[in-house]
């Protein structure tokens, strides 16, 4: 994945919306379809590390139900994903989503902690001040458009890496 650092234009902002609303939360996609509707999970979400100096990464991960395969759950988890690409969101939850996100950094700025580690994170990576105080126009400037062609790019099943935490097996 781009970081804010590698993205084009606005990219790096479509990719937070877009985690955020595949992701993010018991109201994300992947929350939604897996754990209620179907249930074949118990928990799932996406993070989106924007802030790194050279490409970064985008995790999708979950806990599959007792009961469910390693391989149903990644292939639930891929369906996930087709559906979001060829539903995209529509206008009440795109908009909610981008109010989530600027609202979660606008009550940031009441922790110190959390200003210090956003604020030490972007110049660390050699963005400015300015670029941080500006993030939540860029995030009010992304369009459904836009999340639909970064998801479409970068939501390939080809750049996707696979990993399984298991249980050590007694020998």
């Amino acid at each position: 994945m781009p970081s804010t650092r590698t993205a084009e234009a606005g990219e790096s902002e479509a990719l937070e919306v877009m985690t955020h609303l595949l992701g993010s939360g018991q109201s994300s996609r992947l929350y939604k379809q897996l754990v209620i509707e179907k249930p074949v999970a118990v928990a799932a979400g996406a993070y989106y590390m924007g802030s790194s100096l050279d490409a970064t990464r985008l995790w999708v991960y979950g806990v599959p139900a007792g009961d469910v395969s390693l391989d149903d759950f990644d292939a639930a988890i891929d369906g996930v994903i087709a559906d979001f690409i060829d539903n995209p969101p529509g206008d009440k939850e795109f908009e909610r989503a981008k109010t989530r996100l600027v609202a979660d950094a606008v009550y940031a700025q009441d922790s110190q902690v959390a200003l210090a580690r956003w604020y030490g994170a972007a110049l660390a990576i050699g963005e400015t001040i300015e670029d941080v105080s500006g993030w939540s126009a860029r995030i009010e400037a992304v369009t459904p458009e836009a999340v639909v062609a970064a998801a479409r790019k970068w939501l390939e099943k080809r750049r996707a890496v696979t990993g399984y935490l298991l249980p050590e097996v007694a020998a």
